[in-house]
């Protein structure tokens, strides 16, 4: 006799109701985008393999995050992340990180810098430095009207050089996409919309954060394994990175287009990653 499959249960056992207030503490912030990425990445799964007690489960899973305020209270969460009184956002160290380590390229560089900034939560990031850079920033769910909605997945890519960017901004974005092989296409996606390498009075920046934990602390990724996966699309550069006490920042130079033909990262336990204390983060490429 074939033995009953078990029903999963919802990932939270406490659901906030639909009419709640915001809550604004910071407790309460870190505690709602950690489950909304739990919820997001089991969300992920069951798409990828349907079935009826899959569909089942992510009904289960979608009721809960509206329940929690949905993406709306997830940006909202963000928002309050990056204030100032809680650290600012991560554009400061790109800032610096280009004053400090790409002082020659922009000496040279003709124009202002364009930058896209995927996953904005915020429109001024770039503000305080409009006299040499032009940012645009795009979100899923804005929270202003001054950020663009769109979807980068599905953003059709510059057709000239002189429309394409100098830097691509992926803060805190890839971490956010539940399933790993968009997490790769996103990265590989990233290429398109960078000048290309030939042009030497150009950047050619790709600028990315992570949570460290997705660093130090997963099963399927390590500072080396990245580092070799970025170079293998073309990111053959790091021109610098930094590990504070919860982010990794990167970032890297696309200085070759090669084909992603052949190109293949699977989703595998590293060596010496075993354990069941560390997480699933992963980025998969084929």
């Amino acid at each position: 006799m074939a033995k009953k499959q078990k029903k999963k249960q919802p990932i939270t056992t406490r659901v906030q109701p639909t009419d709640a207030k915001f809550k604004h503490s910071r407790v309460e912030t870190a505690r709602l985008i950690r489950r909304f990425h739990v919820l997001n990445k089991e969300l992920a799964k069951c798409r990828a393999e349907p079935s009826p007690a899959n569909t089942t489960y992510e009904q289960d899973i979608l009721k809960e995050m509206e329940a929690m305020g949905g993406l709306d209270w997830y940006q909202k969460a963000s928002q309050l992340g990056q204030s100032k009184t809680r650290g600012g956002d991560s554009s400061k160290w790109l800032i610096q990180t280009l004053k400090s380590h790409c002082k020659e390229q922009l000496d040279t560089s003709a124009r202002p810098l364009k930058v896209l900034d995927i996953g904005a939560v915020a429109p001024d990031n770039y503000k305080p430095y409009s006299s040499w850079i032009t940012a645009k920033p795009i979100d899923l769910n804005p929270q202003h009207p001054d950020i663009q909605k769109q979807d980068f997945l599905k953003m059709t890519p510059p057709s000239t050089d002189e429309t394409r960017f100098d830097i691509v901004c992926l803060s805190l974005v890839i971490n956010f996409v539940g399933d790993p092989k968009d997490r790769g296409q996103m990265l590989i996606h990233t290429r398109h919309f960078l000048t290309s390498p030939s042009i030497s009075n150009r950047l050619h920046y790709l600028f990315l954060v992570v949570p460290l934990p997705c660093i130090d602390n997963s099963r399927y990724m390590t500072h080396e394994h990245l580092l070799s996966m970025m170079t293998s699309i073309g990111y053959t550069k790091c021109i610098h990175h930094h590990f504070s006490n919860k982010l990794a920042y990167y970032l890297f130079e696309l200085t070759t287009v090669p084909s992603t033909k052949n190109i293949s990262w699977k989703k595998k336990i590293l060596p010496g990653k075993e354990g069941g204390a560390r997480n699933n983060f992963a980025v998969v490429i084929e």
